[in-house]
Parts: C-alpha cells; sequence; structure tokens
C-alpha cells in the first residue's frame, strides 16, 4: 500500500518562522540596546482628499504609554503594553492576550504636511491624521 502525506507549505513556513524567532530572542542577542519586539497592534490606513489616517487598535494601553515620532519622513507608534501581575494561586487555561513592546513604522509620502500631524485617542483606538501639502490637493481648473 502506497501512503503519501502532504506535508502543507504553511505548516512548514511556520516550522521555520517559529526556529527563526527563537534564534533572535535568544538571550545571547538580547541586551539593553536591541530588546524584541513582541507584538504588533493591527491597523488599517485611510486616504482622504485632504489627509492620511492611521488607525491602530491598542487596547488596554494609555495615550501616556504610546509614542508617535517622524524622522526623516518615517513616522513610527511605538510603545509597550505590560503584562498584569498574575495571583500566586491562579491557573490561566488560555491566554491570547499580547505583552510586550511594539513598533509599527512607515515611510511618509512626499505630498504630507509633517509639521501638522495630530493623534487622538478614542476607546482604545488611536488615530493618526496626517494632512496633505495644499499642493497635493486635487482641484478644478476652469477652462476660460
Amino acid at each position: 500500500m502506497l501512503v503519501k502525506r502532504n506535508y502543507s507549505l504553511p505548516r512548514i513556513h511556520s516550522y521555520y518562522n517559529n526556529r527563526l524567532d527563537n534564534f533572535f530572542t535568544d538571550p545571547f542577542f538580547n541586551n539593553e540596546l536591541s530588546e524584541p519586539i513582541h507584538w504588533a497592534p493591527r491597523m488599517e490606513v485611510e486616504e482622504t482628499e485632504n489627509d492620511f489616517l492611521l488607525n491602530v487598535e491598542i487596547p488596554g494601553l494609555k495615550k501616556k504609554d504610546i509614542d508617535i515620532s517622524v524622522k526623516d519622513n518615517v513616522i513610527t507608534i511605538s510603545g509597550e503594553k505590560k503584562e498584569k501581575v498574575h495571583e500566586k494561586d491562579s491557573h490561566y487555561h488560555l491566554n491570547e492576550i499580547s505583552y510586550g513592546k511594539f513598533s509599527r513604522s512607515f515611510q511618509l509620502p512626499g505630498n504630507v504636511d509633517v509639521d501638522k500631524i495630530k493623534g487622538s485617542w478614542n476607546a482604545g483606538v488611536l488615530t493618526v491624521e496626517i494632512p496633505k501639502n495644499e499642493v497635493a490637493k486635487p482641484r478644478k481648473i476652469e477652462i476660460n
């Protein structure tokens, strides 16, 4: 009898990704200058006529725990979600909540005004408004 085993590519891909992740989170690589990034918040990037909007889901954080910076036309959103202190006698049956440092960076297009970037916080969602330059906004040209 001939038995064929199909090992799906995602399973093999996942195996090697885990091996690589474990390699770089080894204490040998983990020093004060390079701490591992443990998770990345979900986000969406939206473009309107006047601006770009970054909506970042970061439940469980306070706005003081988040940093937004712009350098060399790259915007970076970073922070840390601290793990809660577990009770000594408690036992978890399931824990799918991610903790640790995070950082997301994006190259900004040339048509934005970095001096007018604003951030707002509402119900665990960070919204970063990146206005477009006046030159970049579409306009209608009338024919005489």
